[in-house]
């Protein structure tokens, strides 16, 4: 069995076949360069494990899922355009790693998710938000920036699993029993 050690920004449990992964980045859950790599290295590491086939992502803060990127990250920038980059960006591998591994990634949303977050629970299989309290934003549109870099576009226009209508009915996010009952259905 895999171990999750090492981790400071997200709290791992695994049982049963369910990775439970906590984001806990305080004060709102910004995406920061640290998140991001241990995203990503959670990411390598759980597609890997042949003993996980459900991957539950929630938060530690109830008011904020993913706030967004740090932007404070843009001012460290250099002025002059880098060159045409060859590669998808961390994010963007990170995406099309939920959208081709063989597991059911789901994002349970209580609080705002905005640029990158939104985009980071759009690549996943499935999002369920709690009534009156879930809010996915994109306010990089208002600025001509590409939403989360473009994470989730390829992911929500090429899906390649697709479900049974009859496997899933619309449940009310706060039910601890219908989730189970989810997961259930996913192994």
């Amino acid at each position: 069995m895999t171990e999750y050690k090492n981790y400071k920004l997200l709290k791992i449990r695994v049982n049963s076949g369910v990775a439970n992964v906590k984001i806990d980045n305080p004060p709102v859950n910004l995406i920061t360069i640290d998140l991001v790599a241990e995203l990503m290295r959670f990411t390598y590491q759980v597609e890997r494990d042949n003993d996980v086939k459900v991957i539950v992502f929630k938060s530690a803060d109830p008011d904020f899922f993913l706030a967004h990127f740090d932007v404070s990250v843009l001012s460290e920038l250099p002025d002059e355009a880098p060159p045409k980059p060859t590669e998808l960006h961390e994010m963007n591998k990170m995406g099309e790693a939920y959208r081709t591994m063989p597991k059911i990634s789901i994002g349970m949303i209580e609080g705002i998710a905005r640029g990158g977050g939104s985009e980071f629970l759009l690549a996943l299989d499935m999002r369920f938000g709690a009534i009156g309290k879930a809010i996915l934003g994109q306010p990089e549109v208002l600025v001509g920036i590409i939403p989360g870099g473009g994470i989730s576009y390829d992911n929500a226009v090429s899906r390649e699993r697709y479900v049974s209508t009859e496997t899933f009915r619309v449940l009310p996010v706060d039910s601890q029993q219908h989730i189970k009952m989810i997961i259930q259905a996913c192994m």
